[in-house]
């Protein structure tokens, strides 16, 4: 059985629900309301202004199979919900193609189509009680907006390898509770928590990884660097701060609103953050951080620049690591899992030990 999850018109509009927060901060916005009021709905809890895409709930389908732990957090109290998928062979595939199509539309100048899907030899995939052998466990963190079911096809692929995988929905994402984000101030001191928890019940052996998608790579950063026991970080398409973040996703998806609109708006996020975490920002997290970093970026990726990667490289950890997906940008390069797969799981082999 086959779940095609997207099969968008274009890269440029692959994804879009993921910045539909900025969106929709503008709808009905521009003119009525203070650039302070659309700051502070910036960081209000995604899961309580957005519903999963409909490609995505079919993975969600899928991941009713495997099972759900739930971890309190906090202060500000939170309840994150993780989904657990022990290693073993589940008959998956992923498959993540780019294709060049010309159009009238486009003036007949190529672009690019991006499609993912997951295959199963059998339907529906069954969890493995077996959990000898397990050769470290891996926690997967999404990104703004989006939940742990976007997270399935890296989870099956790394459990294929060998690994158990955590799945995460942090706070205001997804199941999990908690009335804001905090761009990592909060979040990395909850991962802290949430492994402390896991370790207790039993769920968590061997050397601990991570690998997160734009936030979630940030916050995987942030909490590898306040935290010795995880050893390895795949960082996928992260950004440089909340400030750039927030404008960069303004500037993409709200032509309508004002530039000086947009930095306003950054500003006022990245003061309110500063005043309780000045540390927020992704060098910052690079330089604490004791153990090599796998960097990943997509060629078209503007938020996440080749010029940005250089510099945290410069900063990192020596024996980090960068790989460029070509054609990608920042909403697709997390699920080039065709194209990262390989580089990925060696990379974790290498450097997860015990």
């Amino acid at each position: 059985m086959r779940f095609s999850a997207y099969s968008p018109a274009g890269c440029e509009k692959f994804g879009t629900r993921f910045l539909l927060a900025a969106l929709l901060l503008c709808l009905g916005c521009i003119g009525c309301a203070s650039s302070s009021t659309i700051a502070r709905r910036a960081l209000e809890a995604p899961n309580r202004q957005f519903k999963p895409s409909r490609a995505f709930r079919q993975l969600a389908v899928v991941a009713t199979n495997f099972p759900v732990q739930r971890v309190q957090v906090g202060p500000p109290p939170a309840r994150l919900e993780l989904m657990v998928i022990e290693p073993g062979d589940y008959g998956a595939k992923t498959i993540s193609r780019f294709t060049k199509h010309r159009s009238l539309l486009t003036g007949m100048r190529a672009h690019y189509r991006f499609n993912f899907g997951l295959e199963f030899l059998e339907y529906p995939p069954r969890p493995k009680l077996e959990t000898n052998n397990i050769r470290g466990t891996i926690f997967l963190l999404p990104g703004y907006s989006s939940d742990k079911n976007y997270m399935l096809g890296w989870g099956l692929a790394l459990a294929q390898a060998g690994y158990r995988t955590v799945l995460v929905d942090l706070r205001g994402h997804g199941h999990a509770t908690g009335d804001h984000i905090f761009f990592g101030g909060i979040e990395r001191t909850d991962m802290v928590q949430c492994l402390d928890l896991l370790v207790r019940r039993g769920f968590c052996e061997g050397p601990v990884g991570a690998l997160g998608i734009s936030y979630g790579a940030v916050v995987a950063l942030q909490w590898a660097a306040a935290d010795s026991r995880v050893q390895s970080v795949t960082t996928i398409s992260p950004y440089a701060d909340p400030g750039t973040a927030v404008e960069a996703f303004l500037g993409a998806k709200t032509p309508l609103m004002p530039k000086r609109m947009d930095r306003k708006v950054a500003g006022i996020i990245m003061t309110n953050l500063a005043a309780q975490w000045p540390d927020l920002t992704t060098e910052t997290a690079v330089r604490g951080v004791k153990r090599p970093v796998l960097f990943v970026r997509g060629e078209s990726d503007k938020l996440s620049s080749q010029e940005f990667l250089n510099r945290l490289l410069a900063v990192a950890p020596k024996g980090s690591e960068a790989i460029v997906v070509p054609i990608a940008n920042h909403l697709n390069t997390g699920l080039c899992i065709n194209q990262l797969e390989g580089p990925v799981t060696n990379w974790f082999s290498g450097h997860l030990i015990r």
